[in-house]
Order: C-alpha cells, then sequence, then structure tokens
C-alpha cells in the first residue's frame, strides 16, 4: 500500500440462519469502533441490522433470497437447499470481493464455497466458528471441515470447554461468542419467583406449526406452576397467536442480554447462540432440539451436567415435571454457575480484533 494510502476495507460473508448473525454484528460493531471500513455480503433481511452496526451492505444478486421468518422457506429437506444456496453465493462473493478489494475476508463457517473463493482469489481468509466444530466435521458430508481447516485462521465463536472431545485444526482459536451491544431493559412482574425463560430461535425452526404448537406446549406448562416465565415467540410467529397464563409475558424479541442474568432455568431449541448465552449467564437448560446442530448441541449440555434434553414432541405435562425437577436440583445451578465462571476468561472480542489486524499487518 502506498504512503497515505487508505486501508484497504475488511469483508464479511453471512447469510440469513438466525443465531448466525449476532456475533458477527458484534465483531463488525468492534472492527468499526477500531476505524475499520466494513462490507458485509448478506440477505436482504438482514440489511437493517447490518447497516446499523455500520457496515456497508452488499445483497446477494444469483443466490437465492432467503427469510427465516417465512413458514418453510427451505423445504423438507433444508440439507440439499442450502448446499445448492452456498454454489451461487460463491459465485457473488467472488464479485464483490473484486469489487471491495478487502484486506482480508471474515467469512461465516457455514459458507464453505466463500470461504474456499476467499483463498482462490488470493485474499486472507477468516472462517467464523459460530457452531460446534464437532458437528461441523460431519454436517453436510465434511464439506464444510475443509475450508475451516484451510483458512488462515479460525474464530471460535463458542467456548472450547464445551466442545471438550473435539480435535480442533492449528488454526482455530477460541475467543467466546461475541454478542452486540443492546440498551434493552425487560422489568420482571413477579421477582420473588423463580423465572424461566423460554426461546426457540429467532427464526423458525421447520414448518411454522410445528414450533408454534411446541410454543404453546411450553406456554401451557409454565403456566401450571408456580413461576414466572418468559416466552419469546421469534420473527416467524406473532405473540397474540400464543394463549398464555396470567405468569407468563410473551413477546416477540427480547436480548439474551436483559434477562438471563435474572434467570432459574431456560427452554431452548438449543440453537449454539441460545446455548452460549445460557453458558455464559451460568443457567441451566431444558432442551428440546428439533434439528440441524440443535440435538449435538443438547446432547453437550445434558453430558456436562448443565440441563437436560426431552423430545421436542413431549406434551405440556412432561415439559411442566422437567422444568419443576429442574428447578429443585441446586447441584445444578451449582455446575452452571461454575462452569460460568471457568469460560468467564476467555479472550473475548478485543483479542479477536488483534488477531485479524495481527493477520493483516
Amino acid at each position: 500500500m502506498a504512503a497515505g494510502a487508505a486501508p484497504r476495507p475488511l469483508l464479511f460473508a453471512t447469510w440469513d440462519g438466525a443465531g448466525n448473525l449476532p456475533p458477527i454484528l458484534a465483531l463488525v460493531e468492534a472492527f468499526a469502533r477500531r476505524g475499520h471500513e466494513i462490507h458485509v455480503l448478506g440477505h436482504d433481511v438482514q440489511r437493517p441490522q447490518i447497516e446499523a452496526a455500520g457496515a456497508v451492505f452488499a445483497r446477494y444478486e444469483t443466490a437465492r433470497q432467503w427469510d427465516q421468518g417465512q413458514p418453510s422457506f427451505l423445504g423438507a429437506d433444508p440439507v440439499p437447499a442450502f448446499l445448492a444456496f452456498n454454489q451461487a453465493a460463491r459465485d457473488d462473493f467472488i464479485v464483490v470481493a473484486r469489487r471491495v478489494d478487502p484486506a482480508a475476508a471474515l467469512v461465516d463457517c457455514m459458507l464453505p464455497g466463500a470461504l474456499a473463493a476467499a483463498k482462490s482469489e488470493g485474499l486472507r481468509s477468516v472462517a467464523l466458528v459460530h457452531a460446534l466444530y464437532s458437528f461441523l466435521t460431519q454436517f453436510g458430508g465434511g464439506a464444510f471441515k475443509g475450508p475451516i481447516d484451510g483458512a488462515d485462521l479460525a474464530l471460535g465463536l463458542s467456548y472450547g470447554a464445551f466442545d471438550v472431545d473435539a480435535t480442533v485444526p492449528a488454526n482455530l482459536v477460541f475467543v467466546g461468542p461475541p454478542r452486540p451491544a443492546t440498551s434493552r431493559v425487560w422489568r420482571r412482574r413477579s421477582p420473588g419467583r423463580p423465572l424461566v425463560v423460554a426461546s426457540l430461535s429467532t427464526g423458525l425452526q421447520g414448518a411454522q406449526g410445528v414450533q408454534l404448537n411446541l410454543l404453546q406446549r411450553i406456554c401451557d406448562a409454565v403456566g401450571a406452576l408456580e413461576i414466572e416465565a418468559l416466552v419469546t415467540t421469534g420473527r416467524g410467529i406473532a405473540p397474540k397467536e400464543l394463549a398464555a397464563g396470567a405468569n407468563t409475558s410473551v413477546e416477540r424479541s427480547v436480548p439474551h442480554e436483559a434477562v438471563l442474568g435474572d434467570a432459574d432455568l431456560m427452554v431452548t431449541h438449543a440453537g449454539h447462540g441460545s446455548v452460549m448465552a445460557a453458558l455464559r449467564f451460568g443457567v441451566p437448560m431444558l432442551c428440546l432440539p428439533p434439528g440441524a446442530d440443535q440435538p449435538a448441541n443438547a446432547a453437550k449440555v445434558t453430558a456436562l451436567g448443565l440441563g437436560e434434553t426431552l423430545d421436542p414432541a413431549s406434551s405440556a405435562e412432561d415439559i411442566a415435571a422437567a422444568i419443576a425437577r429442574l428447578l429443585a436440583d441446586p447441584a445444578l445451578k451449582a455446575r452452571t454457575r461454575a462452569f460460568a465462571d471457568e469460560v468467564a476468561g476467555h479472550p473475548g472480542i478485543e483479542a479477536a480484533i488483534d488477531r485479524v489486524e495481527a493477520l493483516i499487518a
């Protein structure tokens, strides 16, 4: 770079996978605070959040536009649809990368085509690993492992202690799960009661009716207990579609940071972002995992003694019994608190920025 020339920007590539966007937004915000110019390739539905974080938005022009707030947008079998999307996303990434001429490409780990294209275009490449590495080695027939392992740097947006049995590549550095800043305050109505937070992702998990039915069973379960409950529906289901008891608040979305610090239990689909948030705050979990990486995450929760897993088809009575059992287990609470204390020493987002800046120096 010539003397006095402006530093080259950074290019992110993401997609509308619900829980994968918050850590990327947090990274964008952190890079922007350090004065970096950021461009982000993503889906149209993500544009408002990306621009609010301080980045220049670039849309997928040929790859399919997705919206996880719409029912059945992936069809009955999401894996082939996602792999097909990846092929077109790779081509869009190359077009944007040649226009932006970035110092490095920071690419969602679920976009193996774009990660491989960054290498072929001669760019410094950073894989943003927002899921269990042990899961990614198997998902999609192993299509994701090679590009992650071949990146110049892989940032583990997770806790290494949670994926404790995984054999990770030398380029992968665990920095913990970053989250974007929030000023949201959620006020309790019954602070003398145990607080149970129930959340099944910001996007739809499978067909709309399936997730709605599970949320209703959760509402029925918490409504039968002497607790305070918060149930969030995500952007694909309106709160008014649920019938809830007097002890239950139903909202479309509440940031984890606004509520989990006071929670006694989280009922979750076991998406990676939700699990990481519960671990950070030392909150035990009842996992009801419908698919994708969620059964793997739930299995880790159970194996580490940080919660239990139920079939998502479980009845409201079974869900209520599990909630009551977990709330009455002081040893469980102690284990989750100890885990939170252990992972509190992760390097954090500033260390992630330092790593990338050293890569492009």
